[in-house]
């Protein structure tokens, strides 16, 4: 279920809080295990729960055979993540586009919610225990808590059990806990309707329009909106999760960490969606070798991670476009452009403003025909010349100007240091609880739109 829905803000959300400050502490992680699934199973389906029960209990089955000390444990890991990891391209490959695999006749899947997200997360402690980083976790309720835990199920961030360890065998929710963590709830849910829903609806726009048929400053502004909606869409997610969390006494990592203030593809990758750039880190790239063993190795590594990152958002060709065209990036970033741009201070951030905006496009658009015809539109150097004009560009512009000049704000450094600054004091609390009713009233008088994370 989405946290955006007004009966899991109405109903759910403070139901369960109740409860689970009431209830003894010691029962918490089963109330928190039990609670999630029951949550997911609403909102996913009980097929979904029930893969999600299958992979955890068998993941917390296998661990006890995966310490460094045990015999064949390497073997025991890598048939384990071949099932994980197996089960999630199955479930990727028969939820995709029905002609994506055209030439094959499979039987068609809606993806369980979530999946990408709490199979890395497995896996991810699968590895960890096989290190001997971790000691593998004995109580089910605890592990099945870390896994399944609500605030972070659908759409991340991908937690790590050694940095939860601690707080999930003590977890005592105060009151300061829950008012901060509803703050953050506040926050995260107002750039999610008020700014993500709206901005969503020039795209729809322009799919409406055609992109054969929209100029070239409107597919710009296009461009820059989704890049806004997509952003503001995972950050109030992200936001949302981490207030939850906090409500429960759960710290939940932050995910975002002003990327569009990058200076190159390479930074802004490690302030966008930081937990999934960190697996891939960990377990993948320094695995293959990193940076240690020479410019081709490290090329090389980044091909495989920008691969299996395309391959992890999804199916269809443009997501492999896309981290094609950021992995090209980011070699040109580390063998030229780094040492060009020196020092350099305005010239960098155009310069990633400028091609982020771009990646997008192809992120988002997955039939390859429509793709074309939008960077036609993007240059109109070949037969496109009835793009160069502004009269459907100042239309919606004049509609959308607030929410572009909101957006901008809004991914500078400066409100979130106010809002730290500030936010035990009724400056905050007054706007934020005019701000939750507002984004209440836009709930509960329009469709609203799904995460756009939710499909991966």
């Amino acid at each position: 279920m989405s946290f955006s829905d007004l009966r899991f803000i109405f109903y759910i959300l403070p139901c369960f809080v109740l409860m689970h400050t009431l209830i003894a502490s010691e029962a918490r992680n089963a109330l928190l295990f039990f609670g999630s699934l029951a949550i997911y199973a609403w909102g996913a389906g009980p097929g979904a729960a029930a893969v999600l029960l299958v992979l955890t209990l068998f993941d917390f089955l296998i661990a006890h055979l995966l310490a460094p000390e045990r015999p064949h444990a390497r073997i025991w890991l890598t048939l384990t993540l071949i099932m994980n990891l197996g089960a999630l391209c199955l479930c990727k490959v028969l939820s995709s586009p029905p002609d994506t695999f055209s030439f094959l006749t499979l039987p068609r899947l809606v993806l369980p919610l979530g999946i990408s997200f709490y199979v890395f997360q497995l896996s991810a402690y699968l590895m960890d225990v096989s290190r001997g980083t971790i000691e593998r976790e004995r109580k089910f309720w605890d592990f099945g808590a870390f896994i399944v835990a609500f605030p972070q199920l659908t759409m991340g961030p991908i937690l790590r059990y050694g940095d939860l360890r601690r707080a999930l065998k003590s977890r005592n929710p105060g009151r300061e806990d829950i008012e901060q963590g509803f703050q953050l709830f506040c926050i995260g849910l107002a750039f999610k309707v008020l700014l993500a829903d709206q901005l969503a609806s020039l795209w729809s726009v322009l799919e409406r329009i055609g992109f054969s048929y929209i100029s070239t400053p409107l597919a710009w502004l296009g461009a820059v909106g989704y890049s806004l909606q997509l952003y503001f869409d995972f950050q109030g997610y992200s936001l949302m999760a981490i207030g939850l969390g906090r409500m429960l006494a759960l710290p939940i990592a932050r995910n975002f960490d002003e990327p569009y203030l990058s200076r190159s593809v390479c930074e802004f990758y490690r302030r966008w969606h930081i937990t999934l750039g960190t697996w891939f880190r960990d377990y993948l790239y320094i695995p293959l070798g990193g940076s240690r063993r020479g410019a081709m190795r490290t090329f090389l590594s980044l091909a495989v991670v920008w691969l299996l990152t395309g391959f992890w958002h999804g199916l269809t060709p443009n997501y492999l476009i896309w981290a094609g065209v950021l992995f090209a990036f980011i070699v040109l970033e580390k063998a030229v452009l780094r040492r060009a741009f020196g020092r350099l201070r305005v010239l960098p951030h155009l310069y990633l403003l400028f091609v982020i905006v771009q990646t997008w496009v192809i992120f988002h658009i997955e039939q390859l025909g429509d793709l074309a015809a939008y960077f036609s539109r993007l240059y109109p150097f070949f037969g496109t010349s009835d793009a160069i004009n502004y009269d459907d560009f100042q239309k919606y512009l004049s509609s959308y100007w607030w929410l572009f000049v909101a957006g901008i704000l809004l991914c500078l450094p400066q409100p979130r240091r106010w809002y730290e600054r500030y936010r035990n004091n009724p400056l905050v609390w007054l706007p934020l609880f005019a701000v939750f009713w507002v984004s209440v009233y836009f709930l509960a008088t329009g469709n609203g739109n799904s995460f756009l994370y939710f499909r991966f």
